[in-house]
């Protein structure tokens, strides 16, 4: 494995990012979250597709449950 062909899934500034090595190692190290390194671009990019919509539904389901909590308006 190569290190300058691995790319980093990170947290930073409460949104998930994919960079490269030589970017990831430019970051401060209390500036991000690593989540998960990986062997190319694609993988790491479906991964923080994954992450982000698992969040969008888990906010959707938060959401739903406060809309049904409360009577309807007329």
């Amino acid at each position: 494995m190569d290190i300058g062909t691995l790319w980093y899934l990170i947290e930073r500034d409460k949104l998930h990012r994919v960079v490269t090595a030589e970017e990831f190692e430019q970051l401060q190290p209390d500036s991000f979250t690593l989540h998960q390194v990986f062997d190319n671009r694609r993988e790491a990019l479906h991964e923080m597709i994954r992450l982000v919509q698992t969040a969008v539904d888990e906010v959707s389901h938060q959401v739903d449950e406060k809309t049904n909590a409360r009577p309807h308006s007329k």
